[in-house]
């Protein structure tokens, strides 16, 4: 059996939040002591989160404490964006943590490094947690990494927060580090269940890529990009590119001969625009040929988009919950404190769902495991199949 239990707290003091959050935590589980723990902790706490680190190793009873930076936490129902650290006690599970330094130089070798301290084959009852530095790395080279050695295992995660004015830190135990790839494999008593909801509605057709350049878009369907991305952008949109590139969206279709549905694509935004050659780019390349879509940051689609993305991953209760989730979803997307967060307490309000809002999500797309960008990610793990 799976003993978990979840905690939140906003105190200014970083070591009494980590205190507060742990002791909820282990008072939910109805532990003495976690075997393991997630601890997630706002990069407002800057300089204090060493300490914060250690109080909540301390308070937890174990260095199986896996964690990075967030721009936000939730749990119970609240949501905090400004000071907070959530924390998702364990017992009576399987948890191997782990820490991989320096994605720059060992990304490609980070899925043998987790083979390695799994200790064992992994199968689809296990649940990989990826909480890897965002700035610098080949996010998507290190997913795929992980994908090839841990498969069929089922892999979801965060980018740990980028703030401007605090280091971005990732840790386990009471180990912590910059650049680095933390994270946890657990293994429940079935397969995770995994559910992701997106913030977007297409608002094109599919579109052909029929010249390119690298990671410059030319042309769509014979016709300048730019020219095209400035159509369905219209109005003011269409005169201030910069303001446009935060709503107006590029989708990869999974599968290009079906409809672009949620959960069926991966977005990316515009990352610079040529005028004098009518382009845009995107953070990786499009072959010619390929297929793209336009879609709209849009609230309401998001809202609608999350509830369905709850009905879809069953109304059983799980023995405990992730919510990995995007920085520019929460508050900024749906203009109400905390929405999120409701939904989850309102789906599983006897469960425990620790979530973070992080600079990236990892999640599967068509059945693989991909880097996201505004989007939510739910893994709900059971204790019995």
């Amino acid at each position: 059996m799976i003993w978990a239990g979840s905690g939140i707290a906003s105190e200014g003091r970083a070591e009494a939040a980590a205190e507060a959050a742990a002791a909820a935590a282990l008072a939910g589980a109805g532990l003495e002591r976690a075997e393991a723990a997630l601890l997630f902790a706002t990069a407002s706490y800057g300089s204090s989160l060493p300490g914060l680190v250690e109080a909540a190793v301390a308070a937890l009873g174990t260095e199986a404490v896996v964690g990075a930076t967030a721009h936000g936490v939730m749990c119970g129902g609240r949501e905090e964006e400004g000071p907070g650290v959530g924390v998702l006690a364990l017992g009576g599970i399987e948890a191997h943590p782990f820490l991989v330094p320096d994605l720059r130089r060992s990304g490609a070798l980070a899925g043998a490094e987790i083979a390695h301290a799994l200790g064992r084959r992994p199968d689809e009852r296990d649940l990989v947690l990826l909480l890897p530095d965002a700035a610098g790395a080949d996010l998507a080279g290190v997913v795929a990494a992980v994908r090839a050695a841990l498969a069929p295992a089922a892999i979801v995660g965060a980018g740990a927060a980028q703030p401007l004015a605090a280091p971005s830190l990732q840790w386990c135990g009471r180990e912590l580090a910059r650049g680095a790839l933390a994270g946890l494999v657990v293994r429940g008593g079935a397969p995770p269940r995994i559910g992701v909801t997106q913030s977007c509605r297409p608002v094109s057709d599919l579109m052909t890529v029929s010249r390119a350049e690298g990671n410059w878009i030319l042309e769509l369907d014979g016709r300048p990009a730019l020219d095209v991305y400035r159509e369905v952008a219209r109005g003011p949109l269409a005169a201030d590119l910069r303001r446009a590139a935060a709503f107006v969206l590029v989708a990869l279709p999974k599968d290009a001969k079906e409809p672009l549905r949620p959960g069926g694509y991966l977005v990316r935004h515009a990352v610079g625009f040529a005028e004098g050659r009518r382009a845009f780019a995107l953070p990786e390349a499009v072959a010619r040929g390929g297929s793209i879509a336009f879609v709209l940051r849009d609230a309401s689609a998001a809202r609608e988009d999350m509830k369905s993305m709850l009905a879809s991953v069953g109304d059983r209760p799980p023995a405990f919950g992730i919510y990995l989730d995007c920085c520019a979803r929460g508050t900024s997307l749906f203009g109400i404190p905390g929405l999120e967060a409701a939904y989850l307490e309102s789906a599983f309000a006897t469960r425990p769902i620790l979530g973070m809002l992080g600079s990236c999500e990892i999640g599967p797309i068509g059945g693989t495991a991909e880097l996201l960008t505004y989007t939510g990610v739910l893994a709900l793990v059971d204790s019995t199949a």
